[in-house]
């Protein structure tokens, strides 16, 4: 006779609430009602901190959620007063050779709390394409 399993996410917190191997407020990315939040903002936690790595990943997965679009990397991540400034390099057309795809770099401005509030293309260029850089 098979057991039947408990449901989600009330089975999960109870199991990790007796285990204690996983932080308490790992599940802060589950909402019951809809499942697991695809791209959570970062650095929403109090006193959480932000490094450059995390928010130039999920700048990342913002712009391919948005654009639908594949990532090819980071250009560049800052820091200002405002957030931060993120330039990801999208493929907006994949050609055979690989050297002749088209890719474009994307500005994405994110809050404080990684927050997408805005994004932009700056250029289009070829794959091979070697731009002098001031």
């Amino acid at each position: 006779m098979s057991q039947r399993l408990p449901r989600f996410p009330e089975s999960h917190e109870r199991h990790l609430k007796e285990n204690e191997s996983i932080a308490p407020d790992a599940m802060a990315d589950i909402a019951p009602d809809r499942g697991v939040v695809e791209n959570p903002p970062i650095g929403r936690r109090k006193g959480e901190a932000t490094g450059a790595a995390a928010v130039a990943k999920h700048a990342k997965a913002e712009l391919e959620s948005i654009t639908g679009l594949d990532a090819d990397h980071v250009s560049a991540v800052l820091h200002q007063p405002d957030g931060w400034h993120v330039v990801v390099d999208l493929v907006e057309l994949r050609r055979i050779p690989a050297a002749t795809d088209v890719l474009a770099s994307y500005e994405a401005v994110l809050g404080p709390t990684g927050i997408l509030l805005s994004y932009h293309r700056t250029r289009r260029y070829f794959r091979d394409q070697m731009v002098e850089e001031s």
